[in-house]
C-alpha cells in the first residue's frame, strides 16, 4: 500500500510522525517543568507554614504563652497546607503544649515554656521535611532556608534555655558550680550557633549573584549581631564569672533584646525566601514558554525542510522526463538534464546524459577542426587587440611567431620579424632563458632592449609558456621602463645631497652643543670669579690694614714712644686681621678648589672614580654667586659613601644645565625659591631627582623640552640646547634614563636614573 502512495504522500508522513515526535516531547518537557515549578510552590507553602510556627514560636519564648492570634494562625495554615505536609500530629503536640504553660503558675512556668519551645521547633522541623525546603537545588535559597528552618529555630530554643536557666539561679540565691557548667555549655552552643548563622548567610550571599539578598538582610543581621554580641557579653560579666549574687536583669533583658532582633530578622530571611522562589518559579514557565517556542520553530524547520527535499526530488525527475520526451521527438541530442546533487537523482541524470553524450560525440568530431580554425584565429585577434607591446616566439628555435602593434612599433620590425634574443644583449638573453628554464615563467625581468635604429632602451620583460596555434611558444610583454629609471638616478642624487646635508646639519648640531657646553663653563668661570673676588677683596683691605698698624707701631718704636697700649692695640688689630685673612683665603681656596675639580671634569669628560654626596656638594659650591644673586636655596638630601665609577664631568654638566634652566625659566626676577636636590641608593643604580618649586611648563611644552633649539626664552638669551644635552648625555654616556613631571603653578622634577658604574 505504501508503494502507491506518492513521493510528496510520503514525505508529508515522515513529517506528520516527527510533529508527533516534537509534541511528545514538548509535552514530556512540559511534565517536567511542571514537577520542578510543583516542587517550588510546596516549599513556598512550606515558608508560609513556617511564618505561623515562627510567630507562636516567639509569643511563647518573649511572653511565655501561645495566645489565640497565633493559635489561629496554626490552624489556618494546617487547614491549608497539612494535609500535604503531615504536620497534624506535630501541631497537636505544640497545642497541648501551650495549654499545659497557660495553665502552670508564673513561678513553675520554665519547664512547660522550654517543652512548648521544643513542639513549635518540631513543627517548624516537620514542615522544613515534608516541603522540599531541606533539598532546595538554589545555593541562595538552600541558605536562606537554613537559617529559616535550622539556625533561627535552634537559636530561640538556646535563648529560652538561657533564660530559664538564668531564673532558676535566682531562685537558689546564687550559682553552683554545676550550673556554671551547664552556663559554659550553652554559651558554647549559642557560639556555635552564631557561627553557623554567619556561615550560611554568607554562603546565600556568595550564592546569590544579583546581591540582593547581602542588601535586604545586611540591616536586620547588623541588629542581630549586635543582640548576640550583647548577651555574650552579659553572660560572661553577670553570670559565668561571676562568683556572687547572679545579675539576672542585665541577662534577661540582653534575651529580650535577641529575641526581638532574631524576630526581625527571621521575618526579612523568609520573606527574602519567598522571593526567591517566587523567581524561581517565574524563571520555570519562562524557560517552558520558550522550549515551546523552540519546538514550534522546530516544527516549522522541520515542514520547510520536507518541502525542499520533495522539491529537490520531484523537480529533477519531472526534468528528465521532458528532456526524454522531446530527445525521442525531436532527435536533438544537444540536450542535457541538469542537476547537480551527488544523489541516486543526479547519478540518473549523469547516466543520461552520458548517453547523450555518446549519441553526439560523432557530430562533435566533424566540429572540432573548424573549432580549432576559430581558435587560432580567435587567439590571434586577442593578440592583435592587446595595447602592451606583446610577441610571441617558437621555443625550438626563439624566433619570432607574432608581435602586436606595439610590439613592432617599439622594437621597429617594419613587418619582419627578427629572433628575439636579436633584441637584448647575449649576456641578458642567456639569463632570461635560464630563469625561464629554472621557474617555467619571468616576471618583470630588467634588461636593455634594442629599439629602433639599434637604440637600446629599459625595459621590464615577463614571459609566460603557451601552445601558439598547435606549437610550443614563449609569449613575451615588454613594459619600458627608461623614465622610471631616469627618476631612480635623480631620487639617487637627491638622496646623497640630502645625507650630504644631514651630516653637516649633525656636525653644526655638535659644535652648537659644544659651544653650549663652553659657555655653560664661561658663565661658571664668571660666577667664580665674582665670587673669589669678595674673600681676596677682604684679605687684600685685611694685609693692608696689618702693613699700616706694622709701619706705624715700628715708627713708634724707633722714636721710642711706644707704650704698653699701643703694642696691645697693635696686637688686637694684628689678631683681628689674621682671623679676617684665615678665614677668606681659606673661602677663596673652597671656592678654587671646586671650581678647579668640577672645571676639569667638564672639560675633561674623564671617568673616574668618585663620592657621589661630596661631588654635588663641589657643583653646588661653584654655582654659589649664581643661586646668591637670584636668592635660591639648594637643599640636597643624599645618603653617605655612595662611590661612583662614572663620568663625573658629564654629571657636573647635568647639574649645571639643570640648576641654570630653573635660573631662567622657573623663577621670576626677584623671585625667592627653593631648588631640592634628592639621591636614592637603588644598589647597582642610582635615582636622582632635581625638582624647584617655581612656575612649572605649560602642558603643550613638556612633550618638547629635551628638543634640540627648542626654547621659550630666546629673546632672553635662551639657546634651547641646555635640556638636549642633559638628555643625551645621560641616556647616552651615564647610560641612564631621565622624565620630567610638571604642571603650571606647581613646579618641575626631573627625575635621573644611572648605574653606578657606567658601561664603556
Amino acid at each position: 500500500m505504501i508503494s502507491r502512495i506518492s513521493v510528496s504522500g510520503k514525505l508529508l508522513l515522515i513529517y506528520a510522525l516527527d510533529m508527533i515526535a516534537v509534541v511528545f516531547l514538548g509535552y514530556s518537557l512540559a511534565e517536567e517543568k511542571y514537577i520542578s515549578i510543583n516542587f517550588a510552590r510546596k516549599e513556598v507553602a512550606g515558608n508560609v507554614y513556617i511564618d505561623a510556627a515562627r510567630d507562636a514560636l516567639f509569643a511563647i519564648a518573649e511572653r511565655g504563652a501561645l495566645e489565640p492570634p497565633q493559635q489561629a494562625a496554626l490552624e489556618q495554615a494546617e487547614a491549608a497546607h497539612g494535609a500535604e505536609m503531615a504536620s497534624q500530629s506535630e501541631l497537636a503536640v505544640l497545642l497541648e503544649a501551650g495549654r499545659a504553660l497557660a495553665a502552670s503558675p508564673p513561678d513553675d512556668a520554665a519547664e512547660p515554656r522550654l517543652k512548648a519551645v521544643a513542639a513549635a521547633r518540631a513543627l517548624i522541623s516537620r514542615v522544613g521535611d515534608q516541603s522540599n525546603l531541606i533539598l532546595d537545588p538554589d545555593l541562595d535559597s538552600y541558605y536562606s532556608m537554613s537559617l529559616v528552618l535550622l539556625r533561627f529555630p535552634e537559636l530561640v530554643d538556646l535563648l529560652a534555655q538561657i533564660r530559664a536557666l538564668a531564673a532558676h539561679a535566682i531562685h537558689d540565691g546564687g550559682i553552683a558550680a554545676d550550673q556554671r557548667t551547664e552556663f559554659l555549655i550553652l554559651e558554647g552552643r549559642l557560639t556555635t550557633v552564631i557561627r553557623g548563622i554567619e556561615g550560611d548567610r554568607q554562603a546565600g550571599y556568595n550564592g546569590n549573584g544579583d546581591g540582593s539578598l547581602q542588601r535586604a538582610l545586611t540591616p536586620g543581621f547588623a541588629g542581630l549581631d549586635t543582640a548576640l554580641s550583647g548577651l555574650l557579653t552579659a553572660l560572661r560579666v553577670s553570670i559565668i564569672d561571676q562568683s556572687g549574687t547572679v545579675d539576672a536583669a542585665l541577662v534577661n533583658q540582653a534575651i529580650a533584646t535577641s529575641l526581638r532582633a532574631t524576630h526581625v530578622v527571621w521575618s526579612q530571611t523568609s520573606g527574602e525566601l519567598n522571593r526567591l522562589l517566587d523567581r524561581r518559579i517565574d524563571g520555570f514557565f519562562r524557560r517552558m514558554w520558550e522550549h515551546f517556542a523552540l519546538a514550534g520553530a522546530l516544527l516549522a524547520v522541520i515542514l520547510t525542510l520536507v518541502l525542499l527535499v520533495a522539491r529537490r526530488i520531484a523537480v529533477p525527475i519531472g526534468h528528465l522526463a521532458e528532456v526524454a520526451e522531446t530527445v525521442r521527438q525531436t532527435n536533438d541530442y544537444d540536450l542535457r538534464a541538469k542537476w547537480d546533487s551527488g544523489d541516486e537523482i543526479g547519478r540518473l541524470v549523469g547516466a543520461f546524459n552520458t548517453m547523450l553524450e555518446r549519441l553526439q560525440a560523432e557530430g562533435l568530431r566533424r566540429e572540432e577542426l573548424a573549432a580549432r580554425t576559430r581558435a587560432a584565429e580567435a587567439q590571434r585577434d586577442l593578440l592583435e587587440a592587446i595595447p602592451t607591446p606583446l610577441t610571441v616566439s617558437r621555443l625550438s628555435d626563439h624566433s619570432l611567431l607574432h608581435a602586436n602593434p606595439s610590439a613592432a612599433l617599439l622594437l621597429g620590425l617594419d613587418g619582419q620579424y627578427d629572433a628575439a634574443e636579436d633584441h637584448l644583449s647575449p649576456e641578458d638573453g642567456e639569463r632570461l632563458f635560464r630563469q625561464l628554464s629554472l621557474q617555467g615563467a619571468v616576471n618583470e625581468f630588467e634588461a636593455q632592449v634594442i629599439g629602433p635604429n639599434g637604440v637600446p632602451f629599459w625595459a621590464l620583460i615577463s614571459a609566460r609558456l603557451l601552445v601558439y596555434q598547435g606549437e610550443d611558444a614563449l609569449l613575451t610583454t615588454i613594459t619600458p621602463i627608461s623614465e622610471r629609471k631616469r627618476m631612480e638616478q635623480e631620487l639617487l642624487g637627491a638622496k646623497d645631497r640630502a645625507e650630504s646635508a644631514l651630516a653637516e646639519l649633525q656636525q653644526a648640531q655638535q659644535s652648537l652643543i659644544q659651544a653650549e657646553k663652553m659657555a655653560s663653563l664661561g658663565g661658571l668661570v664668571a660666577g667664580v670669579a665674582h665670587e673669589i673676588n669678595t674673600p681676596v677683596g677682604i684679605g687684600l683691605t685685611g694685609a693692608s690694614t696689618l702693613a699700616a698698624e706694622t709701619e706705624r707701631l715700628r715708627k713708634l718704636y724707633g722714636d721710642q714712644a711706644m707704650t704698653e697700649e699701643d703694642f696691645l692695640d697693635y696686637l688686637n688689630v694684628a689678631a683681628e686681621t689674621a682671623r679676617l685673612l684665615l678665614t677668606n683665603m681659606n673661602r677663596a681656596a673652597e671656592l678654587i678648589h671646586s671650581f678647579k675639580q668640577v672645571a676639569v671634569d667638564q672639560t675633561s669628560a674623564e671617568r673616574r672614580r668618585f663620592d657621589l654626596k661630596t661631588y654635588i656638594e663641589e657643583i653646588l659650591n661653584s654655582l654659589t654667586p649664581s643661586l646668591k644673586k637670584r636668592r635660591l636655596r639648594v637643599e640636597v638630601s643624599c645618603p653617605p659613601r655612595i662611590e661612583m665609577n662614572s663620568y663625573p664631568g658629564i654629571l657636573s654638566q647635568v647639574l649645571t644645565n639643570l640648576v641654570m634652566n630653573a635660573l631662567v625659566h622657573a623663577y621670576d626676577e626677584g623671585q625667592t625659591g627653593i631648588l631640592a636636590i634628592t639621591v636614592e641608593d637603588l644598589g647597582d643604580d642610582v635615582a636622582l631627582a632635581f625638582s624647584d618649586d617655581g612656575k612649572g611648563i605649560p602642558a603643550e611644552n613638556l612633550p618638547r623640552i629635551f628638543d634640540p633649539f627648542f626654547t621659550t626664552r630666546r629673546s632672553n638669551g635662551g639657546s634651547g640646547l641646555g635640556l638636549h644635552i642633559v638628555f643625551n648625555v645621560v641616556t647616552g654616556s651615564l647610560n641612564g634614563q631621565v622624565d620630567v613631571a610638571s604642571a603650571p603653578g606647581r613646579g618641575t622634577t626631573f627625575n635621573l636614573r644611572f648605574p653606578k658604574t657606567a658601561r664603556v
